[in-house]
C-alpha cells in the first residue's frame, strides 16, 4: 500500500504533502518548477501534536507541530488541502497515518537519556566504548543509540547550556544558514556530526556517586556559637547500609525516642566512636539505650548476613579457606587482627561492606545467581548422588544358535 499523499498549499504556494515510503518522515514538495525537490522535511519522531479543521468547515487544513532538533519551542506548519474533490479524504488519510506513527513511537518506549553534566574525557572514553561494541545495562535499552540521541531535544538543550562554546557555534550557524534549509534540516545536520558529544553528555549525567565512608564525612558546624550537625536522608541510608548495628538501634528505639534526638545522641555516643575505631575514654558521655550495642560484634553479624545472602561454596575448598579459615584455627591476616593496626582493620571492614553493596557490571543480570549448572555438575560428588534406575534398552534375540560357531578339535 502506497503511503498517503495529498495536494496541499504551504505558505500560499501549491505543492504535495507526502509521507515517505519507509514511514519515517513527512515532506512537502512545491509544484513549480516541475521536478522540484522537497523544501520541507522533518522526521515523524519530531512531531509533537496535530490539529485539523472540523468536518463541517469547507476549508481543509492540517496543522503539524514539530519539535526541531536544537530548537527550544516546537514549530507549526499549516497545510491547506486544495483538491476540489478529495481534499478531506487526503487530509484524513495523512492525519491518521501521522497519528498512528506518533502512538507507535510513544508505545515503543523512546525515553530520552537524562541530560546534565558537562562532557569530560572520562565520559568521552565511555562513549567510545559504547559505540564500539555491545554493552550490558543501559546501553542495551538503546538510550545511547544514534537515532535517539539525535532526536532528543532536551538532551541537546542541556548540552548547549553546559557548553558555552558549542552554544555559540550553534547560534552562529543557525543565524547564517541559507533560507533554503529549514530549522529541522539544520538541526539534523548540526547534531549528526556531534553524536559523540551527546552520548558523552548522557553518560556523564547517568553516572551516580558510589558508596563512601559516610561517618568520616559528617562534620559538625559552628553556627551562632553553638555546634550544629546536619545530615541528609541519603547519608542516613548509607549509614544503615554500612553499619547494620545502627539500623538495629534505630529500629528498636525510634519512635520511643524521637528521630532528631536519636541522631543528636548517636553522634555524641560511644557507639559512634567505636564505629570510627576511635579510643573510648571515661569522659565520653554514657547513653544507656545506645551503649548496650557496644558489646555486639558488628563484624560477626555482617559475616552471617553475607553468608546467608550468597550461595554456599559446595566443595570450593579455596573459597571456604578464604572465608572461614579461622574456624580451623588459622589466624586472620595481620591487618585484620584486633590487636594490630586498628585503622587498617576498620578500613578493610568498611571497604568490604561497601563492595558487597555494589552490583557487578561485568555479568549478565538475567543469569541465575551463583555457579552455573555445568560447574555445579563438575564439582558435585558422584558417590553422594542417589542411584538411578538403569534405563538401557535390552536387546532380546529369540534364536541365538546361528550366532555361535562350534569347532571340533581332534585329540592326538
Amino acid at each position: 500500500m502506497a503511503p498517503p499523499r495529498g495536494s496541499a498549499a504551504y505558505k500560499k504556494q501549491d505543492g504535495t504533502l507526502a509521507i515517505s515510503k519507509d514511514g519515517q518522515s513527512v515532506s512537502w514538495t512545491p509544484v513549480t518548477p516541475p521536478g522540484s525537490k522537497p523544501t520541507l522535511t522533518f522526521p515523524l519522531s519530531a512531531i509533537t501534536n496535530l490539529q485539523q479543521t472540523p468536518a463541517n468547515n469547507p476549508k481543509v487544513a492540517l496543522k503539524i507541530y514539530a519539535q526541531s532538533l536544537g530548537i527550544p519551542a516546537p514549530e507549526t506548519h499549516i497545510f491547506n488541502f486544495i483538491s476540489p474533490t478529495v481534499a478531506r479524504a487526503e487530509a484524513d488519510a495523512i492525519k491518521d497515518a501521522l497519528s498512528k506513527a506518533i502512538q507507535q513511537a510513544k508505545a515503543g518506549g523512546t525515553t530520552p537519556a537524562a541530560p546534565g553534566g558537562s562532557a569530560s574525557s572520562a565520559a568521552m572514553a565511555i562513549a567510545s566504548a559504547v559505540s564500539s561494541g555491545p554493552q550490558l545495562g543501559a546501553s542495551q535499552d538503546g538510550i545511547y543509540d544514534d537515532v535517539r540521541l539525535q532526536s532528543n531535544a532536551d538532551l541537546q538543550q542541556s548540552l548547549l547550556k553546559s557548553n558555552p562554546q558549542l552554544s555559540k557555534t550553534f547560534r552562529e550557524s543557525l543565524r547564517t544558514k541559507p533560507d533554503s534549509i529549514s530549522d529541522s534540516q539544520f538541526g539534523s545536520q548540526f547534531w549528526s556530526t556531534r553524536i559523540h558529544l551527546l552520548r558523552a553528555h548522557a553518560i556523564e549525567k547517568n553516572q551516580t556517586r558510589g558508596s563512601y565512608n559516610v561517618l568520616a564525612s559528617i562534620k559538625p558546624e559552628t553556627k551562632d556559637g553553638a555546634p550544629r550537625l546536619s545530615i541528609s536522608k541519603e547519608q542516613i541510608q548509607l549509614i544503615f547500609n554500612q553499619h547494620a548495628i545502627v539500623r538495629r538501634a534505630y529500629d528498636e528505639n525510634v519512635p520511643k525516642v524521637s528521630e532528631s534526638e536519636f541522631w543528636a545522641k548517636f553522634f555524641r555516643s560511644r557507639l559512634f566512636k567505636k564505629l570510627q575505631d576511635k579510643l573510648i575514654t571515661d569522659e565520653d558521655p554514657t547513653i544507656p539505650f545506645l551503649d548496650k550495642y557496644l558489646e555486639i560484634d558488628e563484624d560477626a553479624e555482617h559475616a552471617k548476613r553475607l553468608l546467608a545472602s550468597h550461595v554456599p561454596h559446595i566443595i570450593d575448598v579455596e573459597g571456604n579457606e578464604e572465608n572461614h579459615s579461622q574456624r580451623k584455627g588459622n589466624k586472620p591476616d595481620f591487618t585484620m587482627r584486633p590487636d594490630r593496626v586498628p585503622i587498617i582493620r576498620i578500613l578493610n571492614n568498611l571497604s568490604e561492606k561497601m563492595l558487597s553493596q555494589v552490583a557487578p557490571n561485568d555479568i549478565d543480570p538475567s543469569l541465575p545467581i551463583g555457579m552455573d549448572e555445568e560447574t555445579y555438575n563438575s564439582l558435585a560428588l558422584q558417590d553422594l548422588r542417589d542411584e538411578t534406575a538403569d534405563d538401557r534398552i535390552i536387546l532380546k534375540i529369540k534364536d541365538q544358535s546361528h550366532l555361535r560357531t562350534t569347532e571340533t578339535v581332534p585329540y592326538d
